[in-house]
């Protein structure tokens, strides 16, 4: 994986729930946050996550990027979100940290290099950022994060 990621807003949503969004800063060098991801992740700023991505980018541990161009490449019939759009379009020359299946799929068709949440805590835990895994899943899913059944 890259040493930057481009994030979305599900992952940065998810480990700003448990308070771990610095193992993002723990395993990339540094972690780009489109505009309009952060306008998503801000939707609702009373809710802890929402506060928790806010210290972050005031810290530097987040950095938020101007709009990126459009990318013309994708197939007509894939309609993303604003966010997973500006994601992929600032993630050209680095990974994407993504868990939207329609946006991992449009990465993947522009040969994106991808990683999800789960990934990320998988890194953490090979990195011996984290005691155990199960625990950390167990609090996403306690949370409300819900990772669909990968394909294949």
């Amino acid at each position: 994986m890259a040493e930057i990621v481009v994030a979305d807003a599900g992952p940065l949503i998810a480990f700003g729930r448990l308070d771990r969004l610095s193992l993002l800063g723990a395993i990339f060098d540094r972690v780009i946050v489109p505009q309009a991801v952060y306008a998503e992740t801000q939707s609702r700023p009373e809710l802890s996550d929402a506060l928790a991505i806010r210290v972050a980018v005031q810290s530097g541990s987040l950095n938020i990027a101007a709009p990126a161009p459009e990318r013309a490449d994708l197939p007509v019939d894939m309609e993303l979100a604003a966010g997973e759009a500006a994601a992929i379009a600032l993630a050209a020359s680095c990974g994407v940290l993504m868990d939207d299946s329609q946006g991992r799929a449009a990465a993947a068709l522009l040969k994106l290099r991808v990683i999800g949440t789960v990934g990320v805590v998988v890194l953490a835990r090979e990195r011996a950022l984290i005691p155990a895994l199960a625990p950390l899943l167990e609090a996403l899913r306690a949370s409300g994060y819900y990772e669909a059944p990968r394909s294949g």
